[in-house]
């Protein structure tokens, strides 16, 4: 599990848009991905929701709460709140320490959409 060189990626994202960041991110993740993340760890991903018309974060970084039959939850620190995911829209879940996940909080991975 884990990241190599997060502290060099740092700066080769600086001004870089959120899908190069994490292109980049995901080039550097040494573990394997997971499908179904275990509460109160902490995780990035790609997220394409199937509801219509809503905002979304389509690179959600987040710290995992409860799992349920249609997805988790989350607390997003793009939005500073806890967020709903559905399975069908996740994918790639890269889990990571709360070290590394300081460090990724950094990043300008960010992007938010509509869907």
């Amino acid at each position: 599990m884990g990241f190599r060189n997060l502290e060099e990626l740092q700066y080769k994202m600086v001004g870089k848009s959120p899908e190069y960041c994490m292109r980049m991110l995901h080039g550097n993740y040494t573990g394997s991905t997971k499908i179904v993340p275990e509460p109160n760890k902490y995780y990035t991903f790609v997220y394409n929701p199937k509801t219509p018309n809503i905002e979304y974060d389509q690179h959600p970084l987040i710290m995992s709460g409860d799992v349920f039959p249609w997805g988790f939850t989350g607390y997003n620190v793009h939005w500073g709140e806890i967020r709903r995911y559905v399975w069908a829209g996740s994918s790639n879940l890269l889990e990571m320490t709360e070290q590394e996940f300081q460090i990724v909080s950094q990043f300008p991975l960010a992007r938010f959409k509509v869907s």
